[in-house]
């Protein structure tokens, strides 16, 4: 127990946070109106609220690792929306600033007692709840179940599917169409996406509409299946009826996923892959038996072959996976590897000889500029925001490595296409250490501009606050509309609808970010909730040394920093894995909170 003095102590530091929090939000929302929150009877309320968290964290008993854990956390998080704000208002980070880290310090306690809190809180289930959650653990354990599940999905998005029948003919999807009738396939793109384009929009063109009406067809029955799969594996293992019933719906209400997928776009069925290969790797950590039924190899197999086809970053992903996993199983662990050994092998022997026998052009070229992504960015905003610190020889070794580096300005600096369509591969490769010790040179004179370049660039990854100017370098966050006619199609079909009332809401809700406005609901469309869900879950696992689920944040966690460090931007679709397994990122910290019975 604490004695008065004590606690009298600690109420008043709880209100001096409290009052400093308060400030500290007003400081950091996303707007340069100063007034949003200072002349508002609503800065009582957050002070109020702050004030009550404040005091239940600082009251609580001392927990060594809880607290580590929550201020570790809470600063990460402070220094992400204080860093993500100014980039998205100034386009400068402003990490040397002062303000900047007072910014950071004023709302550091605040997230601290809101995941101090959330690590300490527990729930009693009401009866009531624990019998319907028996019966859905029940329900989610069967194959019918899965059916069932796979069915209302679909049945949901039906009104989508005719909206935008036959499909979203948007993204990569017309290039690679193109390549596939000419006979040029370049591996820049996945080549079985190629292909299954090519075999179905490319080939079935009478009537015009089938073959795209096939390709959606079977891309949805794919996608439909895999978040079907993750709801009842969810519902299965969950002690929250909250978590499971509230993971089905986002799936089958939240429209991004319809859309995505009847769109022409390989992340819609590496999506699927991942999620699949995700609930695999977790059940190869929970069940000591997994590689005892020789089904449950082949299928492991065949997912990991196929994600790492349909997406080139996957095979990293899928290596450090297996080797991470491997070092925290007790069992399994030579089964595991010889498989995964045989998988990567095989898809070595595609990737090279296969490929190569189909004279499918190999675009190791595009593999180095897109992997380049960020120091090209980064050396191309130095010279473009200070071109009088770069003449002479050291201007001219910049235009050898990067000659369209002037393209980095207004929007596309949120994108590094424009930088590295040019980006001179060939000269890195004769000269790596040229490029380096440039990258270096240009790095002493403007650290700050490094930083401004990756935060510009990575910034919807880890900000929760949306990115409102995707539009304006031609790909909004993601596609409603089809780019071009599909073969044969008549012009005066193109935009048509077969429900065009409910196209057209549709449409202005995901074209004028209708999404953004709502409270709460914006955050399931934000790339940065599975950073912050990874974070506050994997952390409340370490926390309470719960082992039996350090397995499910591995590919996430790999798949998050790949995206970080090679993705040339950040829509929805290349995050859309990770936004499509939040539930499951959500289940170990929601059993943690909900006390019932044992997994």
């Amino acid at each position: 127990m604490v004695d008065w003095k004590t606690k009298r102590k600690r109420i008043l530091v709880a209100a001096l946070l409290a009052l400093l929090a308060t400030f500290g939000i007003a400081m950091t929302i996303k707007t340069s109106d100063k007034t949003v929150l200072g002349n508002s009877i609503y800065s009582l309320v957050i002070f109020s609220g702050s004030y009550t968290l404040l005091k239940h964290c600082l009251l609580l008993a001392r927990n060594r690792r809880k607290d580590i854990g929550a201020l570790i956390i809470s600063l990460v998080f402070a220094i992400c929306l204080v860093w993500g704000r100014n980039t998205m208002l100034f386009d400068d980070a402003r990490v040397f600033s002062v303000l900047t880290c007072i910014r950071i310090f004023l709302i550091w306690p605040l997230w601290f007692g809101l995941i101090r809190a959330l690590f300490s809180l527990h729930i009693k289930d009401a009866l009531v709840q624990e019998q319907a959650i028996v019966k859905i653990n029940r329900f989610a354990s069967t194959k019918r179940g899965v059916v069932i599940i796979w069915a209302v999905i679909l049945l949901c998005w039906l009104p989508y599917l005719l909206a935008y029948f036959p499909s979203v003919y948007g993204y990569d999807g017309p290039g690679q169409i193109g390549e596939f009738l000419t006979h040029n396939i370049n591996s820049h793109h996945p080549v079985l996406h190629t292909y299954l384009l090519g075999v179905t929009i490319g080939k079935l063109k009478s009537p015009w509409w089938l073959g795209a009406a096939v390709y959606s067809f079977f891309q949805t029955l794919v996608l439909s299946f895999a978040l079907a799969d993750v709801s009842a594996f969810i519902a299965k293992y969950s002690r929250s009826l909250l978590l499971s019933l509230g993971s089905f719906l986002t799936f089958a209400l939240l429209p991004f996923y319809p859309i995505m997928a009847v769109t022409t776009t390989k992340n819609v069925i590496f999506t699927a892959l991942f999620i699949i290969l995700e609930l695999q790797v977790i059940k190869i950590a929970w069940g000591k038996e997994y590689f005892n039924n020789w089904k449950n190899v082949v299928v492991f197999g065949v997912i990991s072959f196929l994600s790492m086809a349909f997406l080139k970053q996957a095979m990293y992903v899928y290596v450090l996976t297996i080797i991470i996993l491997c070092c925290l199983l007790k069992h399994g662990r030579r089964r595991l590897l010889f498989t995964a050994m045989i998988t990567v092998g095989v898809f070595m022997l595609y990737s090279g000889p296969v490929l190569s026998s189909l004279k499918v052009t190999n675009s190791r070229d595009d593999a180095i500029k897109e992997s380049l992504s960020i120091p090209e960015v980064q050396i191309a905003r130095a010279v473009v925001r200070h071109p009088h610190d770069y003449q002479g020889e050291q201007l001219k070794e910049v235009k050898g490595f990067i000659p369209n580096y002037d393209n980095y300005r207004g929007p596309f600096e949120a994108i590094s296409d424009p930088v590295k369509t040019t980006f001179n591969t060939e000269a890195v490769r004769q000269e790596p250490w040229k490029f380096i010790k440039l990258y270096c040179a240009v790095g002493r004179k403007h650290p700050g501009e490094y930083v401004n370049a990756f935060s510009r660039l990575t910034v919807q990854l880890w900000y929760p606050g949306m990115n409102k100017d995707t539009s304006a370098f031609g790909e909004p966050y993601y596609e409603v509309h089809s780019l071009s006619l599909l073969p044969n199609q008549p012009r005066q079909t193109f935009g048509k609808s077969l429900l065009p009332s409910f196209k057209k809401i549709v449409d202005a809700f995901s074209n004028r970010q209708y999404y953004e406005k709502i409270p709460l609901v914006s955050l399931l469309f934000s790339a940065a909730l599975p950073f912050f869900i990874l974070t506050v879950s994997l952390g409340k696992v370490i926390v309470d040394k719960q082992k039996h689920y350090w397995a499910m944040f591995i590919m996430p966690v790999i798949f998050w920093l790949v995206l970080l460090v090679f993705s040339p931007v950040i829509l929805l679709r290349y995050v859309l894995p990770l936004v499509s397994v939040e539930g499951l990122l959500i289940l170990p910290l929601v059993n943690g909170i909900y006390s019932g019975r044992k997994l």
